[in-house]
């Protein structure tokens, strides 16, 4: 995902700058470059705080919830079955006892097969949710940076001084708010499972 966000930033700066360069073609001589107007954004910081990513983190915490409850269920189950296997080793032929061991371990690989397969789908639905978030940062960004008249949005993080009132981070998350209070969360959808296993969304702050 930050890789995803920097190309994005990357794109917003490369748009703004074409766009600014654009009506001073007539007045600068042939391949004179634009003068760089800088605007400094914290990408993590406008991602974590905002409405949104809020509400995405607390939607994927909950989904891990409610897999993680039907999981202990299976896993007390499998832990009376080992109890019970274990008391029937002596008074049961040593195949018959062998093959009921393979298959309890069977049981046991299953239900970490399933451990990982919750999880995984919950953290595919959590990424397809922050990518549509980074678009529309993206989006609010060009449109914030525009406003302002910059032409070049650096992430903070690649910045080791600038002037404080270079950084437009809290004017991004605040128009973020205003307009992508919230971005869908993909009901996960567990592979080799009977359609979506779903909890209710989380309730929003």
């Amino acid at each position: 995902m930050g890789a995803r966000l920097r190309w994005a930033l990357l794109a917003v700066a490369f748009s703004l700058a074409t766009s600014a360069a654009a009506p001073a073609a007539a007045e600068t001589p042939a391949g004179k470059l634009p003068q760089a107007t800088v605007m400094v954004l914290d990408v993590q910081a406008a991602l974590q705080q905002s409405v949104a990513s809020k509400s995405v983190r607390a939607q994927r915490d909950q989904y891990l919830q409610t897999f993680q409850a039907e999981l202990e269920a299976n896993r007390r189950s499998l832990k009376d079955t080992e109890a019970e296997l274990i008391k029937q080793k002596s008074a049961m032929a040593p195949d018959v006892w062998a093959q009921k061991a393979r298959t309890f371990e069977q049981q046991v690989y299953e239900f970490n097969q399933r451990f990982q397969r919750n999880n995984q789908a919950v953290e595919k639905s959590f990424r397809a949710a922050m990518s549509e978030l980074s678009d529309a940062m993206a989006q609010v960004t060009e449109e914030v940076a525009g406003e302002l008249g910059a032409n070049l949005v650096l992430p903070k993080s690649q910045i080791f001084l600038h002037d404080p009132r270079m950084e437009l981070t809290q004017t991004v998350i605040d128009r973020l708010n205003k307009k992508h209070p919230s971005v869908n969360f993909p009901a996960p959808t567990v592979e080799g499972e009977p359609g979506a296993k779903s909890a209710p969304p989380a309730k929003k702050k």
